[in-house]
């Protein structure tokens, strides 16, 4: 059972990082519906993997977690700056000195390093509350995920983006929560159905201005807390379900390896077009741009992967290529 979830998991994680590239390539309206679920969906895969945690445990955990995830982060924000400002690198220091605040100030080729902050504080966030009682959890993350729509909180750019971990964390929790349920019905088409049919129901809504709706985590730009639940949940299932299917196909080993890279490809794809737009000057089509933000990714993650030292620096590994790269 674990090696085909690792399968669907790893699958499903290909599929979400794609819609995270499609959904910056700059399409309007892909960009509207993706936001829905897509960044939810990456949180919540990811708490499929997350194990509770010892209080005795705990600091040697969070270490291990914060070298996985914050030395890719500098590694990653270093190489960035000095391929784009090879002939201004006496502001390197002022540059490190932004990437250590993190969050919203981070921009254009640094757009997604939001991402990697939250996600260690929402790991580390449930790390702290699982050696509490079930019931108590889930108290506490409904309350943080009502404290996090607040409107104030989107007014301020706070350190790592800090104020989107009360909403993130509910999204890590259910993906945790849920993992047995999953596991259990990730091959019910009916279930998938469903929710498809859910999703798109509020996309009709949407589209023909029955209701607005608007997602954007890093930014703050939230809705209500029902429709924050129940619109991305709606579109979870059906990639689920799709991942399962790809895992009978021969198809599966190329989803596998996009999803292994997919932190690769979330570091990378905005990087990757801005050198394709501004240094080489060539205007890339949405198409194109989904096209190049996940394949020359994957392909240096897989050279990274032959050196221990790239590894370490740019993977978050010691010895060896991960399973999953999430």
């Amino acid at each position: 059972m674990a090696s085909k979830r690792i399968e669907w998991l790893d699958i499903a994680k290909a599929l979400s990082i794609i819609l995270v590239v499609l959904g910056h390539a700059g399409h309007q309206y892909l960009d509207v519906y993706l936001g829905w679920f897509r960044i939810p969906l990456f949180f919540f895969l990811s708490g499929v993997l997350f194990k509770p945690v010892w209080i005795r445990d705990f600091f040697s955990w969070a270490a291990a977690k914060m070298r996985r995830l914050m030395v890719p982060y500098f590694a990653y924000g270093i190489l960035i700056f000095a391929v784009f400002n090879l002939h201004n690198m006496d502001m390197i220091f002022e540059h490190i000195a932004t990437l250590l605040y993190g969050g919203r100030v981070l921009q254009g080729p640094y757009g997604v390093f939001w991402f990697i902050t939250v996600l260690l504080m929402t790991q580390l966030l449930l790390g702290l509350m699982s050696p509490l009682r079930r019931g108590v959890q889930v108290a506490l993350i409904l309350a943080l995920f009502i404290i996090g729509h607040t409107p104030v909180l989107s007014s301020y750019d706070f350190f790592w983006n800090v104020d989107t971990v009360p909403v993130a964390v509910f999204y890590y929790s259910l993906g945790y929560y849920a993992k047995d349920f999953i596991v259990k019905y990730n091959n019910s088409f009916w279930l998938a159905v469903s929710s498809a049919l859910i999703a798109a129901f509020f996309i009709v809504l949407d589209a023909n201005g029955f209701m607005t709706h608007e997602m954007n985590l890093k930014m703050g730009r939230l809705n209500n807390v029902f429709m924050d639940i129940i619109i991305p949940l709606s579109f979870f299932m059906p990639v689920i379900y799709v991942s399962t299917v790809l895992t009978r196909y021969r198809i599966k080993e190329v989803f596998e390896t996009v999803g292994r890279y997919s932190i690769v490809i979330m570091y990378l794809h905005l990087p990757v077009n801005i050198f394709f737009r501004t240094v080489l000057g060539y205007d890339v089509t949405v198409f194109e741009f989904t096209c190049f933000g996940v394949v020359i990714p994957v392909m240096l993650g897989m050279l990274m992967s032959r050196t221990g030292v790239t590894r370490r620096l740019l993977l978050g590994e010691k010895n060896r290529v991960p399973e999953t790269a999430g």
